[in-house]
């Protein structure tokens, strides 16, 4: 009798449980698709005379691995919308990619490992996009060597300050470029060259809060420091 009591005590609270995941994503338009798996759960604990009967219509619908894919397609869904909105072309890669394939897993670990491939194959295309940055990290020594250059010194001073300290900061920065920068693109891009059109695109524009004819003057002394 207590058994029975204890089997139908637990059943309830079960029931009470999935009413409460599935009220968490009523009305988020965010959360559609977990909503919909969320209330599938309920309907199923629901209407199961016991929790071994729900059980059984949870492996036999795989209710658990179609909510797992539903909070990850809404997850990935917000992520595919903000990253199209602010144009971060190569970070969105992900989202449309697990969004691509997400409906096709059969189980919990096709899931963590496809999702998993993804996330590591696309933070490795924004690490390699991310050395297009280097631009803007050496904004600082660009204005330094065209202060040098351009210093009104009196004659004594101007092979010094105009032409041997510049020429010293450039050649620094071909040895960096060739020893270090490159050597390091390249392991994760064995042909990787620094592409000077990523500069416009709005994820890096963005980064260089200046005109396009500035940007034109910094590319042209950025070639020059860098010895490309």
């Amino acid at each position: 009798m207590n058994s029975q009591f204890s089997e139908k005590k637990r059943h309830e609270e079960y029931i009470e449980y999935y009413k409460v995941k599935m009220l968490k994503y009523e009305d988020n338009p965010i959360y559609k698709n977990s909503y919909n798996s969320e209330k599938s759960l309920y309907d199923a604990i629901s209407s199961s005379t016991d929790i071994d009967e729900f059980g059984r219509k949870i492996e036999k619908e795989n209710l658990a691995v179609k909510n797992a894919i539903a909070l990850i397609k809404d997850h990935e869904t917000a992520r595919k919308k903000l990253y199209m909105e602010i144009k971060e072309d190569i970070r969105l890669h992900a989202p449309l990619r697990i969004l691509d394939t997400i409906d096709s897993m059969k189980n919990d670990m096709d899931i963590v490992n496809k999702v998993s491939e993804i996330e590591n194959q696309v933070s490795k295309e924004i690490s390699i996009d991310l050395f297009t940055t280097q631009f803007s990290d050496d904004l600082d020594i660009l204005e330094e060597i065209e202060v040098y250059k351009n210093a009104q010194v009196p004659d004594e001073w101007k092979k010094k300050i105009n032409q041997e300290i510049p020429n010293e900061m450039i050649r620094g920065g071909h040895d960096d470029w060739h020893s270090h920068v490159i050597p390091q693109a390249q392991t994760l891009k064995p042909d990787w060259e620094f592409e000077f059109d990523l500069l416009w695109e709005n994820r890096h524009r963005r980064l260089l809060p200046f005109s396009d004819e500035i940007l034109k003057k910094r590319i042209h002394q950025f070639k020059d420091y860098r010895g490309i």
